[in-house]
């Protein structure tokens, strides 16, 4: 681990750039995901209407055994 005088020297714009490399890959920051929304509306209300049969589908199964 660095020293506190090496971590002090960082500018502000080069620990975010440390911290993006070691951010996990395929996170979608709010942003993206409001864009992709403003771009593909329909696209986006289809995934979730799917999204909430395949979840309504699955838990009237289990109630059913």
């Amino acid at each position: 681990m660095p020293a506190k005088e090496e971590r002090d020297s960082f500018s502000d714009e080069e620990l975010e750039e440390i911290m993006d490399r070691h951010a996990p890959m395929g996170q979608i920051s709010i942003a993206e995901l409001r864009q992709m929304i403003r771009e593909n509306p329909l696209l986006v209300a289809g995934l979730v209407f799917t999204l909430g049969l395949l979840l309504g589908v699955s838990f009237r199964s289990s109630r059913k055994r």
